[in-house]
């Protein structure tokens, strides 16, 4: 049996099982929704055309970009850090540098061999919904942090397309290891990594 070939990207597009694929996709942050109120919002959004969700996917047929953190945006403490983490953050010191590789912060996001192994039977390769990951949000600093999240996600069992979310801004810092560009047919950039 061969293995069905996951989410790809080029210079100019993506493809899924080889075929362009457009991704037409939103976020829907769950931690913001009741619980009961789930699957309307996931119905409502298919019915507009969306084909991709970056949380809540799989039972309604979409596809799904992970955003394992640390960082997905969403304007909260910490930028949605998943939950598994904040312990490690109860006593920061006041030196704590958040997202670059300051020991204290790294050491948090090494967490990701408890979140990973719980995601990674969902991976598109595992016939999951899951066909690409975020390494990062809107980052441009640390020019080392990019790298190390990159690789722990890699070593943690990630598998599928890696990428972040970026603008136009965050993509004159560079991506990670020359990584193309996309963009898509609204003008949205993409570094995938």
């Amino acid at each position: 049996m061969s293995q069905k070939e996951g989410l790809r990207a080029n210079s100019f597009q993506f493809t899924l099982e080889v075929e362009p694929f457009h991704i037409l996709g939103v976020s829907i942050h769950y931690f913001r929704v009741p619980r009961a109120y789930w699957e309307d919002r996931l119905l409502k959004m298919r019915a507009c055309g969306v084909n991709t969700l970056t949380t809540l996917a799989a039972e309604l047929g979409l596809w799904f970009i992970l955003r394992a953190g640390p960082y997905i945006c969403a304007e909260w403490d910490l930028g949605g850090m998943p939950r598994l983490d904040v312990p490690r953050f109860e006593h920061f010191s006041p030196d704590m540098k958040l997202r670059t590789t300051y020991r204290g912060f790294t050491e948090a996001v090494d967490s990701f061999d408890q979140l990973i192994p719980r995601v990674a039977p969902y991976q598109y390769s595992k016939g999951g919904p899951i066909i690409a990951v975020q390494v990062e949000n809107e980052y441009a600093k640390d020019v080392e942090y990019m790298p190390y999240i990159k690789e722990t996600l890699l070593s943690s069992g990630i598998e599928e397309l890696l990428l972040t979310s970026d603008n136009q801004d965050g993509l004159k810092h560079g991506g990670v290891n020359r990584a193309p560009e996309v963009q898509d047919g609204d003008g949205v950039l993409v570094c995938v990594v």
